[in-house]
């Protein structure tokens, strides 16, 4: 391994040094206005150049990202190679950064990639939905990022930066309208109160009407209704006293997305008739099959407060203090099946809370280095109810047929997990020479969870029926049916106590203004948490321990011929311990049951490259791909998504594409004095992957390219703009996920091709 790394690192110092002889051939053949314009960001917690910071980093500005319509988190997968978005199955989105990821059901299930606002942490995946308003730019921070960002970075981070209140006043409006009906209506205005304080506020709704269609009713699905808004007011009362006040607030009454059903698998021996010969879905994006008489409105919303003081102490010295706290709440039913066959559908009533208190101090050392120590408190108290609702199925027909009687299995799990973080960290970097820079950090990190929960009867009464019979002992209409350590039917109560030390070292060598090359090793973990499963023992709520991922990365960045061109690449290897899944055991006298575990070791070998370009004024082109080979090393026994047992060493991760591939173009030129028109389009591509372990056809999402398309003209000035756009324009048949649910597997689907237009206002 140690030679393997030694050929890695010189191969990329290598490139990196022919690279750096380029720039002094061909600078003054370039156009003075053909550079690209530089990026500031914030992934050290410090503002720099993104060329000067020795890490793997894609940032996008805001303008940049509603050019490509990035309106979501799971849309960034258009601009970043190694990020993937996937569907848990009931609603809950899953990120996974180069093969780093984390599929759970869990409303309250946390994540490998964690998202900020403003450095300001979203816990929770499902809490990430609006935070792409109103930006000034976005970082996606890939590799353990556990020193500065915490624990459940392991994949990466993605910071999200608000656009910030003005010091004049200006104003935005932007208004979207294309197919389905879909309109986008939103707009700002910033500027300043007093001497000391200005304000930004932005707000915007987005809606659509329903784009999906039953292939076997006239019934529709797919309404958008999303309301999004953000105030900002920052106050300086002197040049060392910088303060900045946030509140994010969203509300969501869309439709949850229906499934398509794609294969009928009886889960027991007592077949459905109602499925038996169900019609497939065909291959058409907008074809899709659910239950008639059920609303999939949800009702979720979020809100954030955050507050952030900066006080130069000293001329070289700074403390700032973060506080964030934020309440989601959701409301949400999911047809499971894909059918109009009340086979499983799923409810989710939820409701996250969460403080986060940062307090850092940092400087520079001698004006060769810069230092950030200091400490963090989070407090996460979730609660969660399932309803879950099984009435036409094999495990119902299974169940009349034992007692007797029609018994239509409906049940509710019911869980709590109060989880308290305590954290101190330190990082540093410090220039050897001019050209030679070393850096190093850590993170000690205290976890405690407790946890109480059950699976119980729904009221009716069903569930306590079979439960009586199984356990062997009464269980009431309403009552907890799940099996406790004691032996009898109750709520399970439990605690989970985990430390860890992340940390990270490395060191960059810049071999000329704009080319650097680095290496560097890092160590992050992901914490351990309870599974939410309907549980009918103790043991299926037994915690899954945390995960740990140690990476090793050489890396080089590049700014050739007069800032004409970028070009950036790394090699990754990770040693993956403990990586945590959904999967199944079977227990005595209990049967096959959810669970999460751990896979003992896996590994992550990659590459990737990205290259932007301005070669003529008015033309920009940029190009990034990367390479990812998963693989689990160690034996991991376990079951396929049907229950078929098998060892799946050797496989590679679920949801973890080999290849991904992204490109941008835009070509602006002159119309007239005051007028610019413009031509542009971006393409996504991934390579085929599974959706879970087992290797299983049915559960293969097929290699797919997307193809987006813009055109218009704007004023010179930049103060308004008219586009016309295309997304999925070929109308590429293509899916995220697919997974077995009760008696059918499903997909779940992209949108179809939407094409519309767009007008944009600038008042400043």
């Amino acid at each position: 391994m140690k030679s393997k790394r030694y050929l890695v690192g010189s191969s990329m110092l290598s490139v990196a040094t022919l690279l750096s002889v380029q720039p002094a051939l061909a600078q003054t053949t370039a156009p003075a206005d053909s550079g690209l314009n530089e990026i500031v960001v914030t992934a050290q917690k410090r503002e720099e150049n993104i060329n000067k910071v020795p890490m793997s980093i894609t940032a996008a500005t805001g303008e940049q990202l509603r050019s490509v319509g990035v309106v979501q988190v799971r849309d960034l997968v258009k601009i970043t190679p190694g990020l993937t978005y996937a569907d848990s199955g009931v609603g809950t989105p899953v990120y996974t950064v180069r093969g780093i990821g984390f599929s759970d059901i869990a409303l309250a299930g946390r994540p490998t990639v964690t998202v900020y606002a403003d450095q300001a942490p979203l816990p929770f995946s499902s809490e990430a939905r609006g935070a792409a308003l109103d930006l000034e730019r976005v970082e996606i921070l890939k590799g353990p990022q556990g020193t500065l960002f915490g624990t459940n970075s392991t994949g990466g981070a993605i910071n999200f930066v608000a656009a910030k209140p003005t010091n004049d006043l200006q104003a935005g409006a932007d208004f979207s309208y294309g197919r389905f009906n879909s309109h986008q209506i939103g707009g700002f205005v910033s500027g300043p109160i007093s001497s000391t304080l200005s304000a930004r506020l932005a707000v915007q709704h987005d809606g659509m009407d329903a784009w999906q269609k039953s292939y076997t009713t006239d019934r529709k699905l797919g309404v958008q209704d999303f309301w999004n808004g953000r105030l900002t007011l920052d106050w300086a009362p002197s040049d060392r006293l910088k303060t900045s006040f946030t509140l994010n607030r969203w509300i969501d009454h869309s439709d949850t997305q229906a499934q398509q059903f794609i294969a009928y698998r009886p889960t027991t021996p007592a077949p459905v008739p109602e499925l038996t010969g169900y019609p497939v879905a065909p291959h058409n994006a907008r074809a899709a099959d659910f239950d008639t008489d059920k609303s999939y409105r949800r009702d979720n919303d979020f809100i954030q407060a955050n507050f952030r003081v900066d006080y130069d102490v000293a001329d070289a010295l700074t403390l700032t203090s973060l506080t964030s706290y934020s309440r989601y709440r959701e409301n949400q039913l999911a047809d499971l099946d894909g059918t109009t066959v009340n086979n499983s559908y799923f409810q989710t009533i939820g409701r996250l809370r969460s403080i986060s208190q940062e307090l850092r101090l940092s400087g520079s050392i001698a004006d060769r280095g810069h230092f950030t120590i200091g400490a963090n408190y989070a407090d996460d108290d979730t609660s969660e109810v399932n309803p879950t609702f099984s009435p036409v199925s094999s495990v119902s027909n299974l169940f009349s047929g034992l007692f007797g009687t029609p018994l239509p299995v409906t049940f509710t799990t019911d869980t709590n997990q109060d989880s308290v973080t305590k954290a101190v960290f330190a990082n540093f970097d410090y220039d050897l020479t001019d050209a030679i820079n070393v850096y190093a950090g850590g993170r000690y990190t205290d976890f405690r969870t407790k946890f109480t929960g059950c699976a119980g009867d729904s009221g009716d009464g069903v569930a306590a029926t079979i439960f009586s019979v199984l356990n062997g002992s009464p269980v009431l209409p309403g009552q907890c049916f799940t099996v406790t350590e004691a032996g009898t039917a109750g709520v399970v109560r439990s605690t989970l106590k985990q430390d860890n030390f992340s940390w990270r070292a490395g060191v960059q060598w810049t071999l000329a203004p704009r080319v650097l090359v680095y290496a560097n090793v890092s160590k992050g973990y992901k914490a351990g948490s309870f599974p939410i499963v309907p549980a009918n023992s103790y043991l299926s709520f037994n915690p899954v321990t945390q995960e740990s991922v140690l990476a090793y990365e050489a890396g080089f960045k590049a700014g050739l011929f007069n800032r004409a061109l970028q070009l950036n690449g790394a090699l990754f290897h990770y040693d993956y311990k403990n990586k945590q899944v959904l999967g199944s055991v079977v227990l005595p006298g209990v049967g096959n049951v959810l669970r999460l575990l751990n896979i003992p070791k896996s590994r992550v070998n990659g590459a990737e490259l990205e290259i932007t370009a301005a070669p003529v004024t008015g033309l920009k082109v940029s190009a990034a791909g990367t390479y990812i080979s998963s693989k689990v090393t160690s034996s991991f026994v376990n079951v396929d998504p049907f229950g078929t047992p098998g060892d799946f060493k050797g496989q590679a991760f679920p949801n973890t594409p080999k290849w991904q591939f992204t490109g941008d173009s835009e070509y602006k030129w002159p119309v007239s004095e005051r007028l610019n028109a413009f031509l542009g389009g971006n393409v996504s591509y991934q390579s085929e992957t599974y959706s879970q372990f087992g290797e299983l056809a049915l559960f293969k999402t097929k290699a797919y390219a997307r193809l987006d398309l813009r055109a218009g003209i704007e004023a010179e000035d930049g103060k308004w703009r008219a586009s016309i756009w295309g997304r999925n324009v070929t109308n590429t048949y293509y899916y995220s996920a697919a997974t077995y649910v009760q008696d059918a597997v499903v997909r779940y689907m992209g949108q179809p091709v939407t094409y519309g237009v767009t007008l944009a206002f600038r008042y400043r």
